[in-house]
């Protein structure tokens, strides 16, 4: 009998110390837990896809993120010169950006769902006002004539679909109307644009205004192209995220939302207050 329990007692003792078999179980152990995390992780992945798919679907249908840029004064400026007995003639763009600008509004969120899913997006009432300084520096070379009568304004906004209003520019105590559209389309791709009166040289400021009410989701931002940049805005949204090249100088948060200050000087980004060309070049930023 005691013959017969020796190698039962050697396959237990071998079981029990036998390095081998440990790590062979080990290894089992965690394919099969593998299985459950696999099936896991693809319903994450198909969660993360119908949740993109819903905050793109309903997003093509509110409005997107918006991106505001402007206004920017424009001024054709036609040049002429004389080649080889040929007349040459061209156009370019003077683009003037404000002295100030004052940006200022409430934004206020709202969740749509679509089933399971939320989509977090916004309407914001958003006043624009400020002023230019017509001192232009135009290349004087084959200068013909400087367009002061064919002077607009552009105002960017990144989807037009959010524009809720019909938009007056409050220009010199006149009134101006906006057309959809760019003229300037290697600057600035979708904008609003507003004729301007002709332009008095000798007038050095000219003031403007306008209200823009804008609905979007997911962000919205603001290019600071004035020499001084100043956004103060509102919202009942109470974890806002900041980001951009620019954090707020000044916020305050609650569970009743937040308020947020921006102050950009023309010192603190990188491009010109005003230039003959195109002033995409000189790379215009998003701020926060």
């Amino acid at each position: 009998m005691t013959d017969m329990n020796q190698p039962l007692e050697k396959v237990n003792s071998w079981v029990k110390n036998s390095v081998t078999l440990k790590l062979m179980t080990i290894t089992i152990l965690m394919l099969l837990l593998l299985i459950p995390a696999s099936m896991i992780e693809s319903i994450i992945s198909e969660r993360e896809r119908l949740n993109n798919e819903t905050i793109h679907e309903v997003s093509s249908k509110w409005a997107g993120s918006q991106q505001l840029l402007g206004p920017i004064l424009t001024i054709p400026v036609e040049y002429e010169y004389v080649n080889e007995d040929k007349l040459v003639a061209y156009t370019k763009f003077y683009h003037i950006l404000p002295e100030e600008l004052n940006i200022s509004g409430q934004i206020d969120p709202n969740k749509l769902k679509r089933g399971i899913y939320e989509v977090v997006v916004y309407e914001s009432s958003l006043q624009f006002s400020g002023n230019y300084k017509l001192s232009a520096k135009i290349d004087q070379k084959h200068l013909k004539s400087i367009g002061y009568d064919k002077a607009f304004l552009t105002i960017g906004v990144s989807d037009l679909r959010g524009i809720k209003n019909q938009v007056v520019v409050n220009w010199d105590k006149q009134k101006l109307n906006v057309e959809p559209g760019s003229r300037i389309n290697t600057m600035v791709q979708s904008s609003i644009t507003a004729d301007l009166p002709t332009l008095n040289p000798e007038n050095e400021n000219f003031i403007f205004d306008f209200t823009l009410n804008l609905q979007g989701s997911q962000n919205m931002s603001f290019v600071p192209v004035g020499s001084t940049t100043n956004v103060d805005v509102k919202s009942t949204w109470s974890t806002p995220s900041f980001n951009g090249n620019f954090l707020p100088d000044s916020r305050e948060l609650s569970k009743d939302g937040f308020t947020a200050v921006w102050k950009v000087l023309q010192l603190n980004r990188n491009f010109p207050q005003s230039c003959e060309g195109n002033l995409q070049d000189q790379s215009l930023p998003p701020a926060g």
